[in-house]
């Protein structure tokens, strides 16, 4: 078989547009693509909404409590404001993790602000929020409030073929007067029903995120009755502040069914589904998704946050997602019911459920799925498709190098020596080879003019000198190639879980999941402008350090490797730094750091092994130029 030829005019002009293709994708994927689809997507939303808020049905007559709608509000109210009119009926709940109340119409846990999580990077001096308590994240909010957002569990009694309520969302109940739920002092709710049960609550807390329910019914009539436990987490429209992610799964999620299998379902399908509903194009019964099992846990996420009914692990249940059109929006919903039971006259049945609400924290996720046999309640965090490389890389390399120094950025710039020390034998034959390879170019540049006119002959010379001096020319590609997995696996973990939010590095970087928020075109903030606010080219201005370090990491890592043989394409790879630099601004600054670091540990790596097999490298001969330059001076 005959050796293909050198590189012609063809191949020359193929790279060129393969480059020049390669640009134009990444610059314009913002403009676009993901730009125009964020925007179609807002627009199908509102469009939803209007049209639900138009054709809005009545709920069916004989809908369960589990089912029923949240109750009409003429606007959505700002939380403080409902939250104010029904002070009355609340009970305070604080601990060192979360503040809020309960109201008592519905028993609903449906104020909650996540004490230590703030919706921007800045903190007050004294730790706190920049604004205090308003600077906090809101995870839950009432009915008729904006972003409306709550859990609520009651009874259901079995009536012949269907089921009445007992109690439900909107059910009365008293408790003590000045009561609050701390992590020591639980709090008792008691509602008596129209058919003369009693139903005591004891509602208690833990000192992070986990809510425990304990139902007791009392029977005092001398009917048996049958009956069961439901619940329901629902939200009204989307988060505040909601984006589209693709890599980031937002909406309804849990592990039920047969086999507790991982269910999930997007907001946007969702959405979807609540639009069929109101064209008639799906029934009122249709759910999104539905399946009985035992135990497991259900609810809503957003990227952060996550509110999660927790079923006690031997309890039969009907669980399931849906989706409606209700007051202008989406009404989202996961909830269950649980066995029947027989309440004998003058009996009691005892159940015990639980609520997470709270931050998404892996490590907490992984206790309560130890402690309280959760079936994969770590999966609430969305390790993605190939969560084999995602949950071991953070939680065996990046997650604990970083809580042993102290930071994440320490941690990246650690797991970046770890992976490096992993690959070294790789890295040290690829280098040795590309190492001869340039110590080879005045052979090869000779061979080259000799067979100017013979392009065949010219490769044939050039294969027959890598046969001779054992050399792989393709043996540099294999220590990038590794390295894409662990770039992807960085960039899922920086993006979908909590703790790289707004987690801090030194100097101006706050938070390593966000990019680089300097800019070279206002001189890093001396002047005073925003380039992100210039019209139509704002997105390509912001070009902070870190992606300014990475491109120059990139030039002299480059210039440590062999150029390519035809000068057309040496050219074009001159500019790849340029281009580079540009496409890394707006990746997460995490991701920047690593990238940056572990170029530079490839060049002090490359440059002692070119050293070592007495190779001269571009630094070399830079120095030696100046070295003689200052000798003449």
């Amino acid at each position: 078989m005959q050796p293909s030829s050198a590189p012609g005019p063809i191949d020359t002009r193929n790279m060129i547009i393969a480059v020049v293709l390669s640009m134009a994708i990444m610059f314009g994927w913002e403009f676009f693509y993901a730009g125009p689809q964020r925007a179609r997507l807002e627009a199908e939303q509102a469009h939803v909404a209007a049209q639900q808020q138009a054709n809005a049905p009545p709920a069916p007559a004989g809908q369960t409590a589990a089912e029923a709608p949240a109750p009409a509000a003429s606007a959505n109210a700002p939380r403080e404001q409902v939250l104010a009119a029904s002070a009355a009926r609340r009970i305070g709940v604080s601990t060192s993790a979360v503040e809020g109340s309960i109201s008592l119409d519905g028993g609903r846990i449906d104020d909650l602000n996540l004490r230590g999580y703030c919706h921007t990077a800045e903190r007050a001096e004294a730790g706190g929020c920049v604004g205090g308590e308003a600077g906090e994240v809101t995870l839950l909010a009432p009915m008729q409030s904006q972003y409306s957002h709550d859990a609520f569990f009651g009874w259901e009694q079995r009536a012949g073929e269907s089921a009445a309520t007992l109690a439900d969302a909107y059910s009365q109940w008293q408790a003590r007067e000045g009561a609050e739920l701390t992590r020591d002092t639980p709090v008792t709710l008691t509602l008596h029903t129209e058919n003369g049960l009693v139903i005591e609550r004891t509602i208690a807390i833990d000192d992070a995120y986990m809510f425990a329910i304990t139902d007791v019914v009392h029977n005092p009539t001398e009917a048996a009755l049958g009956i069961r436990p439901f619940g329901a987490v629902r939200r009204q429209g989307t988060p505040e502040n909601y984006k589209v992610q693709p890599i980031v799964h937002q909406g309804m999620v849990g592990a039920f069914g047969p086999n507790n299998t991982l269910r999930q379902t997007n907001f946007r399908d969702a959405d979807k589904h609540a639009q069929n509903k109101t064209r008639g194009r799906a029934g009122e019964d249709e759910r999104l998704q539905e399946a009985s099992g035992v135990g497991g846990w259900l609810g809503i996420t957003d990227h952060y946050w996550l509110t999660a009914i927790v079923l006690d692990p031997s309890e039969a249940i009907s669980a399931y997602y849906d989706s409606r059109p209700q007051d202008g929006s989406t009404d989202y919903r996961a909830a269950y019911r649980g066995a029947w039971r027989d309440l004998p006259a003058g009996g009691t049945v005892t159940y015990t459920q639980r609520l997470f609400a709270g931050a998404k924290r892996v490590e907490l996720l992984q206790d309560y799925q130890r402690t309280l046999n959760i079936p994969r309640f770590d999966d609430a965090v969305d390790w993605g498709n190939f969560w084999f490389l995602t949950r071991p890389f953070f939680l065996w390399l990046l997650h604990p190098l970083a809580m042993w120094a102290g930071n994440f950025g320490l941690g990246i710039l650690l797991t970046t020596i770890v992976v490096k020390l992993l690959l070294f034998p790789l890295v040290y034959h690829s280098f040795k080879s590309m190492a001869k390879m340039r110590g080879l170019q005045p052979k090869m540049k000779e061979i080259q003019e000799r067979f100017a006119a013979d392009k065949q002959r010219q490769q044939q010379e050039i294969l027959r000198l890598y046969q001779t001096e054992k050399i792989n020319p393709v043996s540099g590609c294999l220590p990038i190639l590794l390295q894409i997995p662990v770039f992807f696996a960085l960039y899922k973990t920086l993006t979908v879980t909590i703790e790289m939010r707004h987690a801090p590095f030194y100097g101006w970087i706050s938070d390593l999941s966000a990019p680089d928020p300097s800019s070279i075109f206002n001189l890093f903030g001396l002047l005073p402008f925003n380039p992100h606010d210039v019209p139509l080219i704002g997105a390509f201005l912001i070009l902070g350090a870190w992606p300014i370090l990475y491109g120059i990491s990139m030039w002299a890592l480059q210039a440590l490797s062999p150029p390519p043989t035809d000068p057309v394409q040496a050219q074009v790879f001159r500019f790849m730094p340029i281009l580079f630099t540009f496409m890394f601004a707006g990746f997460p600054a995490g991701l920047v750091i690593y990238w940056t670091w572990s170029n530079t540990l490839s060049i002090l790596q490359q440059y002692v092994i070119m050293r070592r097999q007495g190779v001269e490298t571009q630094l070399d001969q830079f120095i030696a130029r100046r070295l003689k330059r200052e000798a003449e001076t």
